[in-house]
C-alpha cells in the first residue's frame, strides 16, 4: 500500500507538472470581455490567437451584475479587458486596478469611449456601431501583436462584409412591414430602430418608473395599430398584462447571444412579423 501511495503521488505530481508546463507554454493573450456579444467580435478577429473569457454569463442581466471574486481575479490577471459601458465596469474596474496594482499590465479598452458614445445604451445592437467596433478591435490587436497584424485586419474585413450582408437582409425584412412601429419592454433597439426607420415603443425607459396607466396607454396604441407581437428579454407580469390587453403574443429575444449575426437577424425577422 505504501509503495502504491508513493507511485500515486509521483503520478499526480507529474501530471500537475505537465499541465503547468502547457499553461506556461500558452503565450496567447488573455482577454476578458464584459458581455457575451463582445466575445463574438473578438473571436472573429483573433480566432485561436487569444484566450477569451466572458465576465457576465448569458443568463445574467449585465446592467445589474456584480462580478464574483473569481471574475475579479480573472480580470486582474488578464492582459486585456474590453468593456462597453456596463455599470459594473465603472464601479469594479477601478477597484480591481487599484487593489492589484495592474495599471501598467492590464490594457483596458472601453468601447463606449473609443466610439465617443458614452451615453448610448446597447451599443453593440447597432450594425453601424458593430462595424466601428470591428475596426477598433482589429487595430488594437494589430498594435498589441504586430507580427499578426495582417491576420487580424483580414479577419476584420471578412467580418465587415458579413455585417453588410446582415444589414441588407434586415432591410428586406423591414420593408415588408405595413407600418414601422413595434413594442418592446426594455428599449434595447433605439439606435438600431433609427437605422431602419423603425419606431420603438418601450414600456420601460432605462429604469424610469411606470404604472398601470402607462401599460394600458401602450396597449391601446398597440391594439389600434394592429400589433400582434410584443418583445422582451424575459417574460414578466407587466409584459403579460400588456400583451393580454392587446391580444398579442410575447416574443422573447436575447440581446446577449455570442452568435451575434444569426441572433440579430432573428430578432429583426421577428420584429418584421409584428403585425402577423
Amino acid at each position: 500500500m505504501k509503495k502504491f501511495l508513493q507511485v500515486f503521488i509521483i503520478t499526480i505530481c507529474c501530471c500537475y507538472a505537465i499541465i503547468s508546463s502547457y499553461a506556461y507554454a500558452d503565450n496567447k493573450l488573455q482577454v476578458n470581455v464584459s458581455i457575451p456579444p463582445l466575445y463574438f467580435f473578438v473571436q472573429e478577429i483573433v480566432k485561436s490567437k487569444a484566450n477569451i473569457t466572458i465576465v457576465v454569463p448569458q443568463n445574467k442581466n449585465p446592467e445589474m451584475y456584480e462580478p464574483t471574486f473569481k471574475d475579479m481575479q480573472a480580470m486582474a490577471n488578464s492582459d486585456m479587458f474590453i468593456g462597453i459601458g456596463m455599470p459594473f465596469e465603472t464601479i469594479w474596474l477601478p477597484k480591481i486596478l487599484k487593489a492589484n496594482n495592474q495599471d501598467k499590465h492590464l490594457q483596458v479598452v472601453l468601447l463606449q469611449n473609443e466610439l465617443k458614445k458614452q451615453n448610448q445604451m446597447h451599443l453593440w445592437l447597432s450594425i453601424e456601431n458593430a462595424k466601428e467596433i470591428t475596426k477598433i478591435l482589429a487595430n488594437i490587436f494589430a498594435e498589441r501583436d504586430p507580427k499578426n497584424a495582417n491576420f487580424y485586419k483580414n479577419n476584420a474585413i471578412k467580418l465587415l462584409a458579413s455585417l453588410d450582408v446582415l444589414r441588407k437582409d434586415i432591410g428586406v425584412y423591414i420593408q415588408k412591414m405595413p407600418r414601422k412601429d413595434f413594442i418592446i419592454y426594455h428599449p434595447l433597439l433605439d439606435k438600431s430602430s433609427n437605422e431602419y426607420g423603425l419606431i420603438e415603443h418601450s414600456l420601460e425607459q432605462h429604469g424610469k418608473t411606470y404604472g398601470m396607466q402607462d401599460i394600458l396607454y401602450l396597449a391601446d396604441f398597440g391594439k389600434k395599430a394592429g400589433i400582434k407581437k410584443v418583445f422582451a428579454e424575459n417574460e414578466n407580469k407587466d409584459i403579460r398584462i400588456l400583451a393580454k390587453a392587446m391580444q398579442a403574443k410575447v416574443v422573447i429575444i436575447n440581446p446577449m447571444s455570442t452568435d451575434y449575426i444569426k441572433n440579430l437577424e432573428s430578432v429583426f425577422l421577428e420584429i418584421s412579423k409584428s403585425y402577423e
